[in-house]
C-alpha cells in the first residue's frame, strides 16, 4: 500500500486545533493508502503529544514528532538575522533537504479543517514544479496586498500562492538547490510582510501548479458548495472571533473529536477588546504592505535585483543622519518603523507577577543569552572589551543606565557586562512601543527579557513608571536610551532627553551613564559596511542632591551625563565634538 507522507508544524499552544485538522483530514482520507503524519516541532510537551496519540488513532496513520531544533540552528548560522524573524516560520522550508528519502510531500497548516480526500490532493502531478498550491484569496481582495505583491515581490497577483496548504516536490526543489536560494535570498532581503510565503512565491516563480480555490479556501469572499479544506487564516478564526464564514463546520468538527468545550473556553476569556484590536490590526498589515511597496524591490527567478533607489538604501539613511545633524533634529529615528497596535491595558506583565510570564522570562532568557553568543562567535557582534567595571561590582543601589543608541544590538555588550560584574542584580531595558509587538525571534526576545516597553495608552503609561520606580528602588537596574532616537552607527553623543533623570531622581538612584564608542573591523556587513567593534565605557555614576528638588535634579544630572559623554567622545576619538548644525 503507498504511503502519502503529510508535515504539520506546531507548538502547545496549537495542539488542540491540531487534533481537529489531523482528525478531519484522517477520517476522510482513502482506505487506500498509508498515512505518516510528521509534527515538526523545538518543545513539544509530552501532554501534548499524548494528545494526538491518544486521540488521532488510525490503522492507516503513523504519526512521528520530529524534533528540527537542531537543523534550526544549523539554518540559523546561514540566515542573515539582521531583521526580525522567527526560525519557526522556516519549518516547510527545511523538507527537501531534511528528509532526503521523501520526494514528494503535503505540508498542512494547524488552523484547517479537511473535507475532502486528502489523497485526491497528492495524486496531482506536479512534473517540473516546485510545488502546487492555491492562489491566495486575501490577496485577491485587498488592494494593498495587490500592490504589495506586484511592486515589492515583481509577481503578479493572481499568481501570488498561499503557503499553507502545499503539495511539495521534494525532489525537485533538492535538484533546484532550494535550501541554498532560500538562504541567499534572505541574506539580502527581509521579508515583513508574509515572510517564508513571500520566499516561496519568489523562489519557486514560474514553477507552481495552481489548483483548485476548493483545497485552500479561506472564510471570505463567496462560499463555495463543497470545499476540501477550510483554513480559518490571518483573523479569520472561530475560536478567537464570531461570524467567521464556515464556522459551524469548525464547531461540529470541534465537538466531534472532543476539543469544543476546550476552545469554546479560550475563546471566552478573550477580552473584546482584544478580538477589536486583532480586526483592526489587519488595517496595520495594509499598511505594512504600502510602506514595503514603496521601497521598489524587483526579483526575478529567486535572485534580487534592486533599483537605483534601493541600491543606496544605506548611503540615503547616512544622508539623512547628515540632514537630521545639521537642522538639530536629534530625536527622530533615521529609519522608518513599521505601523503598530497600540498596548491595552492588561497587555504588559511589567513586573512578571503571573508566574507563566516568570517562568517565559527566565527560559527566553536563557535563548537569548545563546542566540547572540552565537552571533559573537561568528563575528556579527564584536566586542573588544569593558572599561571601569568596578563601577559596577561596587553598586549597591539601583541605577538607571544610559547609553548612546546606534544599532539593534547595542545593548549586549551592555547586557553581558552587566551579567558579568553585577549578577545579582537583574537588568530591565526600556523600550518603544512598536518593539513589543515585533515579529518572530526578536519579538519574542522583546517580550520575555525584562522589557519595559512605552506605551501611548495613558494607562499603561502609568504601570510601566510605577513599575520602573518599584524595579529602581528593591536595587535593579533599568537602561535607558536618553537620546531618544536610534542613528545607524552614529559615533557622536546626540543631546538627552529628561526622562531617565526623573526617573533616578524620583527613585533617588544614580544615573551610570554608559557609553559605547566605535572601530571598523576588516568583516563587511551585509551592505559592504565594516562590522563595528565595540568597547563600553561605565562612567562615574551621577547621584541625585536630596536637598534638590527633582525638577533641579533633572536638570543637573542631564547636563552631567552630556559631559559625560563628551569628555569620553573627545578622550577615545581624539577630536573636539562638534555638530554641523545650523543655527538659526
Amino acid at each position: 500500500m503507498k504511503t502519502i507522507n503529510i508535515f504539520y508544524a506546531v507548538d502547545d499552544n496549537y495542539i488542540n486545533l491540531l487534533k481537529v485538522a489531523m482528525s478531519s483530514m484522517i477520517d476522510n482520507a482513502s482506505p487506500n493508502y498509508k498515512y505518516h503524519v510528521y509534527v515538526l516541532h523545538t518543545s513539544l510537551s509530552m501532554a501534548s503529544k499524548k494528545i494526538l496519540k491518544q486521540g488521532v488513532k488510525r490503522k492507516n496513520l503513523q504519526i512521528s514528532f520530529f524534533n528540527v531544533q537542531a537543523q534550526m540552528e544549523l539554518l540559523s548560522k546561514k540566515l542573515n538575522v539582521r531583521d526580525y524573524y522567527t526560525l519557526t516560520t522556516y519549518y516547510r522550508l527545511i523538507l527537501p533537504n531534511t528528509f532526503v528519502f521523501i520526494n514528494k510531500a503535503i505540508y498542512l497548516d494547524s488552523d484547517i479543517v479537511v473535507k475532502g480526500d486528502i489523497s485526491k490532493l497528492y495524486e496531482y502531478h506536479l512534473g517540473e514544479n516546485l510545488v502546487g498550491a492555491v492562489k491566495d484569496g486575501s490577496v485577491q481582495i485587498f488592494d494593498e496586498f495587490i500592490t504589495y505583491v506586484e511592486k515589492a515581490l515583481d509577481i503578479p497577483h493572481e499568481h501570488y500562492f498561499n503557503a499553507g496548504i502545499l503539495l511539495m516536490n521534494l525532489k525537485k526543489m533538492r535538484e533546484f538547490h532550494f535550501e541554498k536560494k532560500v538562504t541567499e535570498l534572505v541574506k539580502k532581503v527581509s521579508f515583513k510582510v508574509a515572510q517564508d510565503q513571500d520566499l516561496l512565491n519568489v523562489i519557486c516563480k514560474d514553477r507552481v501548479l495552481y489548483l483548485p480555490e476548493s483545497w485552500n479556501k479561506m472564510p471570505l469572499g463567496e462560499k463555495i458548495p463543497e470545499p476540501n479544506i477550510i483554513h480559518y487564516n490571518l483573523i479569520l478564526k472561530p475560536w478567537k472571533q464570531d461570524d467567521i464564514m464556515y464556522e459551524d463546520v469548525f464547531w461540529a468538527l470541534a465537538g466531534k473529536y472532543g476539543v469544543s468545550d476546550i476552545l469554546l473556553d479560550f475563546k471566552s476569556k478573550i477580552p473584546e477588546e482584544r478580538r477589536i484590536q486583532e480586526r483592526e490590526g489587519i488595517e496595520n498589515v495594509k499598511a505594512l504592505c504600502l510602506y514595503e511597496a514603496k521601497r521598489k524591490r524587483y526579483y526575478k527567478e529567486g535572485i534580487k535585483f534592486l533599483s537605483e533607489e534601493e541600491k543606496t538604501e544605506r548611503q540615503i539613511i547616512l544622508e539623512r543622519i547628515q540632514e537630521f545633524e545639521k537642522a538639530g533634529t536629534f530625536d527622530k529615528d533615521v529609519e522608518n518603523d513599521p505601523p503598530f497596535t497600540p498596548l491595552q491595558p492588561g497587555d504588559v506583565d511589567y513586573l512578571r507577577k503571573r508566574f507563566i510570564n516568570k517562568i517565559r522570562t527566565r527560559v527566553t532568557i536563557r535563548k537569548s543569552n545563546k542566540f547572540f553568543n552565537n552571533l559573537i562567535k561568528q563575528g556579527q557582534i564584536v566586542i573588544d572589551g569593558y572599561e571601569n567595571v568596578e563601577i559596577l561590582k561596587g553598586l549597591k543601589t539601583g541605577a538607571v543606565l544610559t547609553a548612546n543608541h546606534f544599532n539593534p544590538f547595542d545593548s549586549i555588550p551592555i547586557h553581558k557586562a552587566v551579567a558579568k560584574y553585577a549578577p545579582k542584580k537583574k537588568l530591565f531595558k526600556v523600550i518603544r512601543e512598536g518593539n513589543w509587538t515585533f515579529p518572530g525571534l526578536y519579538g519574542q526576545f522583546m517580550r520575555n527579557c525584562n522589557s519595559l516597553p512605552l506605551a501611548s495608552n495613558t494607562l499603561v503609561l502609568r504601570q510601566m513608571i510605577r513599575a520602573t520606580d518599584t524595579i529602581l528602588k528593591r536595587g535593579d537596574l533599568v537602561l535607558i536610551y536618553a537620546e531618544q532616537s536610534m542613528w545607524w552607527n552614529y559615533r557622536k553623543p546626540k543631546p538627552l532627553k529628561p526622562g531617565a533623570f526623573r526617573f533616578a531622581a524620583t527613585a533617588n538612584v544614580p544615573v551610570i551613564p554608559t557609553f559605547i564608542t566605535m572601530r571598523d573591523t576588516d568583516k563587511k556587513d551585509q551592505d559592504g559596511y565594516p562590522i563595528q567593534a565595540y568597547t563600553l565605557h561605565i562612567l562615574e555614576p551621577i547621584y541625585p542632591d536630596p536637598s534638590l528638588s527633582v525638577a533641579e535634579n533633572v536638570k543637573n544630572m542631564k547636563a552631567a551625563n552630556e559631559l559625560a559623554w563628551k569628555n569620553i567622545y573627545e578622550k577615545v576619538y581624539g577630536i573636539p565634538l562638534e555638530y554641523t548644525t545650523v543655527k538659526k
